[in-house]
């Protein structure tokens, strides 16, 4: 379709002349120190002061604008779509990182930007405030918690505000605060009613420097503690424990609900983490011929072997070990009989149950007890034959073992069709149990430290566990004046807080003195944002239904196993008990990479040495004072590695606009970035263009044009920019909404900047296309850099027509609505042959949206070029890809006719045997 611009925004040549050499408005372009927004003169230069008195001056007006335009979310909800936008909260070490500044950048400018598509959006802040480094660092200084953790979460909010992150701290939440930790409480109580949390007594992790309970999962692979590095020892310690695998089948199943695109490898992860499924058989057994009231839980992750059971075998861990073992001493090789014996729930025959130090499986090991199948397992035909059982091989080992035999009404069917039939049967038996991780522990949550989340439990010697009453939360973490970093928990030596009267019984008790894990308290606290203030629930449920789920969460990728898998998990039984609608807490998830700096280290030795110890020539590097080769290195930033760059002295230097744009461009957001100030030259050359650009405009805008244009030349510019800026648009976003690839914006507003840049003054003096083209330019980049683009806003709409009526002229850019592209414009059909870039073909925005591969065929073959292309080739595998809003790709396999390969055979014969004539 031919370049069209809307009617209404339509004026005649002649009459656009008119109405710019009407204009009486003049403005002086002189070297200044006043910036435009006071003073009405624009500055040439664009320089460190120009930059600071730019920030000096718009920091404060648009921090109050943040404050007065902050999310007001109520049980109401607002004709707006809402946009929950979540950054992973920080421990409030008292100093930002780069690596912060990154995070937290990425969420304000995905903030802004929603907000400038009119969203109601959700942008909240709050501290992870409990745990180890908090209560270590205060013993190091000869504090208190509290008091520290507090000194470093005011200086750090000053720094998040330095860096004009527009979060909603009228939502900010503590984790540390009773307001906040007494519904981590209520949630954990909650789970206890359900039957999810349990203590037992058990070998667990000890750290011996940090003096607790470690999880595996806070262990490495060289068994040391991920936190204080000591190598890790074994303990029988009573630990509180939360039962996640029961939560195994919900975790893997949500991951079918979630933005593939964006949690591709977090899905693998997450899969990865919680392993195949083991099957909960729960058998009827006897001791001795008595039929006992509870069943015996088993669990298998081949279900569909069940007639091919010899034995179970149950570890000396075993709650029935001890019972069994004073009713039956004989040992054979390691392996005690017992008088317990299981009743099959399809067959009723017998089953032998036996004892063993160890299962002979992953599955066994976790849970104590092991399904005896010889047909699969040869240690198990071993063990069988010992005890002389009977079994059935229910596998023909002479193939390849995927047909079952021997298994009544399953022979002959597939192990997966089986598979089904048996969970189905057991399920309508009532015999099923809650599938669970073939590999994954419960969650141990103990932690024998006193900054943490008292666990709300009494300890009575006549009524044993009791619960602390709903109504009597939160159990508040006492003060203490001196804390020290060897013994047990530090509560248990606090008597007042310990010694309590049994709510049951009345009779003497005392609190439980273990704290809780601080992945407790960060598994839920999107939740609590939403209603930070409710003084009788975690939070309202018509205002969680709402405005969950989170739309983009933003974190690194070191959480995304960990943090993610316990977040889910609470959801999902939150949802389950009720109070979210919601099964997965977030749409979805954008993992930044690390910000890492170059590192120095002697080859020979070893050691790490400052960058002005070293002498760099081209690509090989020397230690100054021993000329000794030094390794150039990108790791994670570290003053033990001399790497680390403080972000306020980047902020001093270059700026704060200038640093946001600097760690958002050339690299996308999901990548680790290597920081160096020498970026920052080409961020504040595009600054410059930016700026020179808007001077320009108003020069050429403040009176007569001294370089009239041609109409025809008007018409020609016009139309090509036009295309450039729906062409910026789209592609700007395409890349906000859907892959947060934030760099690549940012080179495409680039791009859009030099086009602009290079149209003659006379165009900029008269073109409405160019007038609105910079206007959106500056809308566009404004969530990257909210000062510069206010300040270049004012001073664009003090010259500008104001013809258009989508801007608010006389309101600030951040009050702007987010550019469209126009209806007019033709979004392109790529094509490709044989993965190779042929052309593309442009279609209205609603024909691509809903394009089938039929129409795309038919629209390909009514274009010349591609008739011509493919008249000599057959055509096949047509596939086709739509990006709404964005373009369509189609992929076509290619092969040229029997007819053409003749005709090519030949010529090329014909031109071997001229050649050889010729020679």
């Amino acid at each position: 379709m031919a370049f069209q611009r809307q009617s209404s925004h339509t004026v005649t040549w002649c009459v656009r002349r008119y109405l710019l050499s009407s204009r009486s408005r003049a403005f002086d372009l002189q070297m200044s120190r006043n910036l435009f927004s006071k003073s009405g003169i624009w500055d040439q230069e664009f320089n460190q002061d120009v930059r600071k008195e730019i920030e000096d001056y718009w920091k404060p007006i648009l921090k109050n604008y943040d404050l007065e335009n902050r999310s007001q979310i109520t049980v109401n909800k607002s004709n707006k779509d809402k946009f929950y936008v979540l950054s992973m909260f920080p421990y409030p070490s008292g100093s930002l990182h780069m690596g912060h500044v990154r995070v937290y950048t990425i969420s304000d400018v995905m903030a802004r930007f929603n907000r400038l598509r009119g969203k109601e959006v959700i942008h909240p802040m709050g501290w992870d405030a409990f745990g180890l480094p908090a209560e270590n660092a205060a013993i190091d200084r000869g504090e208190i918690p509290d008091k520290w953790t507090k000194q470093n979460i005011s200086s750090m909010r000053k720094q998040l505000d330095g860096l004009l992150c527009s979060f909603d701290w009228n939502r900010e939440v503590t984790t540390s605060d009773p307001n906040y930790y007494k519904w981590t409480q209520f949630i954990f109580l909650k789970m206890l009613e359900a039957g999810l949390v349990y203590r037992k007594k058990g070998e667990v992790n000890w750290d011996p420097v940090d003096q607790t309970v470690l999880a595996d999962e806070q262990i490495g692979e060289d068994g040391l503690s991920w936190r204080s590095g000591a190598k890790v020892e074994k303990r029988n310690l009573e630990q509180w424990f939360i039962k996640t695998t029961s939560y195994s089948k919900s975790l893997l199943d949500g991951l079918e609900e979630v933005n593939a695109d964006l949690w591709r490898d977090i899905i693998d992860n997450q899969k990865h983490w919680i392993g195949a499924l083991a099957y909960c058989i729960q058998f009827k057994y006897k001791i001795g011929d008595e039929v006992q009231t509870e069943p015996l839980s088993v669990y298998t992750s081949t279900p569909e072997y069940i007639y091919g059971i010899s034995h179970i075998q149950l570890t000396s861990d075993h709650p029935l070990y001890k019972q069994s073992y004073k009713e039956n001493k004989e040992t054979i090789l390691g392996i005690t009989k017992s008088n317990i014996s299981a009743i099959h729930p399809i067959t009723q025959e017998q089953i032998p149950v036996i004892f063993t130090n160890k299962t002979t499986d992953d599955i066994g090991a976790l849970h104590d007890a092991h399904l005896g199948i010889p047909s699969v397992n040869d240690s198990d035909e071993t063990i069988g034959n010992i005890i002389k059982a009977d079994w059935n091989f229910v596998t023909d080992k002479d193939d390849d073992g995927s047909t079952l035999i021997n298994s009544h009404q399953l022979s002959g069917l597939t192990c997966e069709e089986a598979r089904r039939h048996v969970l189905l049967q057991l399920q309508e038996e009532n015999v099923l149990g809650v599938p669970t991780s073939a590999k994954l522990r419960d969650w141990l949550i103990s932690r024998q430290r006193y900054w943490g989340t008292p666990i709300p439990i009494i300890h009575c010697r006549q009524c044993q566990i009791v619960p602390v009453d709903i109504n009597d939360l939160p159990v508040v973490l006492p003060q203490i004046q001196e804390l020290s970093s060897k013994g047990g928990s530090p509560l248990s030596q606090i008597e007042d807080w310990v010694n309590v009267k049994c709510p049951r019984c009345g009779g003497e008790a005392r609190r439980e003195t273990d704290t809780m894990d601080t992945f407790v308290d960060s598994s839920w606290y999107y939740l609590r944002y939403l209603d930070p203030n409710n003084q009788h629930l975690p939070f309202d449920k018509q205002l969680a239904n709402t405005y969950m789920p989170v739309d983009l969460y933003i974190g690194g990728k070191e959480h995304a196993v960990l943090h993610l898998y316990f977040a889910r998990f609470f959801n999902h039984f939150l949802n389950d008990i009720g109070m979210v609608k919601h099964r997965e807490p977030f749409v979805d998830l954008l993992t930044q990479g690390m910000v890492m700096g170059q590192s120095y280290k002697v080859k020979s030795t070893g050691q790490y040495i400052p960058a002005e110890d070293v002498e760099v020539t081209g690509n090989t590097a020397r230690q100054i004072a021993t000329n000794e080769p030094v390794e150039l290195r990108w790791e994670k930033m570290s003053k033990s590695k001399y790497n680390g760059v403080d972000p306020q002295d980047v902020l001093e230097e270059f700026g704060v606009d200038s640093t946001r744009l600097c760690i958002m461009g050339n690299v996308s957001p999901m990548s680790n970035r290597h920081w160096s100030n020498k970026e920052f030259k080409g961020i504040v050359k595009w600054q410059y263009r930016i700026w020179n650009l808007v001077g320009e405009y108003l020069t050429h805008s403040g009176k007569d044009n001294p370089v009239p244009c041609s109409k025809q030349e008007l018409d020609q510019y016009d139309k090509e920019i036009f295309e450039k800026r729906n062409q910026a648009v789209r592609e700007v976003s395409f890349h906000f909404k859907k892959t947060y690839l934030l760099s690549t914006a940012i080179s495409q507003l680039q791009s859009f900047t030099n086009i602009l840049k290079k149209c003659p003054h006379g165009v900029m003096y008269e073109s409405y296309e160019f007038e609105r083209s910079l206007c959106d330019l500056i809308i566009m980049i404004s969530p990257f850099v909210p000062m510069f683009a206010s300040e270049v806003w004012t001073a664009l709409t003090s010259v500008a027509r104001q013809t258009d009526h989508i801007y608010q002229w006389t309101e600030i850019v951040l009050n702007q609505k987010w550019p469209i592209v126009d209806e007019y414009y033709q979004y392109p059909l790529q094509v490709k042959f044989n993965n190779g870039d042929w052309g593309e073909i442009k279609l209205p925005v609603g024909s691509l949206n809903n394009l089938s591969t039929e129409q795309a065929k038919d629209v390909l073959y009514q274009d010349q070029p591609f008739q011509e292309y493919c008249k000599d080739k057959v055509l096949s595998d047509f596939k086709l890809i739509v990006k709404k809003d964005y373009r369509a790709e189609i992929y076509i396999t290619s092969k040229y006719t029997e007819e053409k390969k003749l005709q090519m055979k030949k010529a090329k014969s014909m031109k071997s045997k001229s050649v050889a004539q010729n020679n």
